[in-house]
C-alpha cells in the first residue's frame, strides 16, 4: 500500500511541476500581478499600457521590454535593452531608488543603486550597461 501512495504523490508533484513550468511562477503566487513582453518600443507604444502607467521614458530603440505590474496597488517593474537608455529629456532628476514590491527572475537581486532617475509617472530608473531597469512605487492611498 505505501508504494501506491508514494507513486500517487510523485505523479501529483510531477504534474504540478509541469504545470508551473508552463506559466510564470510570479503569477502562481501573486495572482494580481500580470506580465507583458514587447519585442520593440513600437510594439509597446501600440499596446494598451495605461494599466501599468504608460512609461514615456522608454526610447524608440528599446527592445525586449518586460513589465510586471500589480493590478491592485499600481506598482510595477520593467526592464529593456537600449543604447540610448531613456528618451531625451527624461529621467534627469535624481531620486532615491524605491525598493520594488514585485520581484521576478530578471530583476537584479543585488546591487540596486541608492539613487535612480525620476522618469515621471511614479517611475524611477537606472541602467546597468545597456540594460535599463525601472520601478514604479505603489499608488498612494
Amino acid at each position: 500500500m505505501p508504494r501506491i501512495r508514494t507513486a500517487g504523490v510523485i505523479a501529483t508533484m510531477s504534474a504540478l511541476a509541469l504545470a508551473l513550468s508552463g506559466c510564470s511562477v510570479l503569477t502562481a503566487f501573486s495572482p494580481h500581478v500580470e506580465s507583458e513582453i514587447f519585442d520593440t518600443a513600437k510594439d509597446m507604444k501600440a499596446a494598451k499600457t495605461s494599466t501599468f502607467g504608460s512609461p514615456t521614458f522608454v526610447p524608440d530603440d528599446a527592445t525586449i521590454i518586460r513589465v510586471d505590474y500589480d493590478t491592485q496597488d499600481g506598482s510595477a517593474i520593467m526592464t529593456y535593452s537600449s543604447k540610448a537608455h531613456v528618451a531625451p529629456g527624461t529621467c534627469a532628476k535624481e531620486v532615491p531608488m524605491p525598493k520594488p514590491t514585485i520581484q521576478d527572475s530578471w530583476w537584479p537581486v543585488d546591487g540596486l543603486p541608492a539613487k535612480a532617475g525620476d522618469c515621471g509617472g511614479g517611475w524611477s530608473g537606472f541602467a546597468i550597461g545597456d540594460q535599463v531597469y525601472a520601478a514604479k512605487a505603489p499608488a498612494a492611498k
